[in-house]
């Protein structure tokens, strides 16, 4: 067990704004991230964490925002979606590999003219 785990963090309030709906929140910085950077630290905000908006911040060492930054693609939304797909919708990806007497696909074998 290292030392730093014996010891509660100590964090840095900041009030974050999104860039997008200007929805406004304060959040926790613990000072360590901040200190072991040499300029700018930047800060992911996930969804859900201020608004509905993914975006980015530019922190200094001083706790000053200095930008912010909308974020265009998520990779893990992308696998968000993946798992939310319909039977049918898993079925045409991996017919392949469902065998004749799946129970669970066996409406889609039926009417899957390539059996």
């Amino acid at each position: 067990m290292s030392i730093s785990q014996n010891f509660p963090r100590i964090v840095q309030s900041i009030k974050v704004s999104c860039p997008i709906c200007n929805s406004r929140k304060e959040i926790d910085i613990p000072l360590e991230i901040i200190n072991e950077s040499k300029h700018l630290t930047t800060i992911s905000i996930s969804k859900g964490m201020i608004c509905e908006h993914h975006f980015q911040l530019f922190l200094d060492k001083n706790f000053a925002i200095r930008g912010y930054q909308k974020v265009d693609f998520q990779v893990n939304d992308a696998k968000a979606q993946k798992s939310k797909m319909t039977l049918e919708e898993i079925y045409e990806e991996f017919a392949e590999f469902i065998p004749d007497d799946n129970i669970t696909f066996i409406p889609f074998i039926i009417k899957d003219k390539r059996r």
